[in-house]
């Protein structure tokens, strides 16, 4: 009886000896899928930190060129210069924003600043797939 319950035990160990290292290939497993979630967690914080800077540049340079005596497509370049200084010189190559006139509802003169373009991805093998597309209006001064 004794003996029997020595080669249990014996096959117990044996078991043992084939599983040692599992714990590390399960890691390697988890430590895939959590790198993976933290890049994508770590994209969606860059595409909305650059869309804000993107979409505060846009606004100022409205604002900066709703002014009396200033041209619609100094918004424009203002809010570049603001992109620029906001994230880097990439990006404010990659999201170009211009200046124009437009109207509201009630025909007012509008200052419109719009900056589109697309954000590269922090996963290189994508590029650029994040598009960026804003839009800011100000009513224009000084005209009636």
């Amino acid at each position: 009886m004794l003996s029997r319950w020595r080669r249990r035990l014996g096959r117990l160990g044996n078991e043992d000896a084939r599983e040692s290292g599992s714990a590390v290939v399960e890691f390697v497993m988890i430590a895939v899928l959590l790198m993976f979630l933290l890049f994508a967690v770590l994209q969606v914080a860059v595409y909305f930190y650059i869309r804000n800077i993107v979409q505060a540049s846009a606004a100022a340079g409205a604002r900066y060129a709703a002014n009396q005596g200033i041209d619609y497509g100094e918004g424009g370049t203002r809010a570049m210069t603001l992109v620029r200084q906001g994230s880097s010189p990439t990006i404010a190559h990659n999201v170009p924003c211009s200046g124009s006139a437009g109207t509201d509802v009630s025909g007012l003169p509008l200052a419109v600043v719009h900056c589109g373009g697309h954000v590269k991805s922090i996963f290189l093998p994508l590029g650029r797939v994040l598009k960026i597309d804003v839009t800011a209006r100000v009513l224009k001064e000084g005209q009636p």
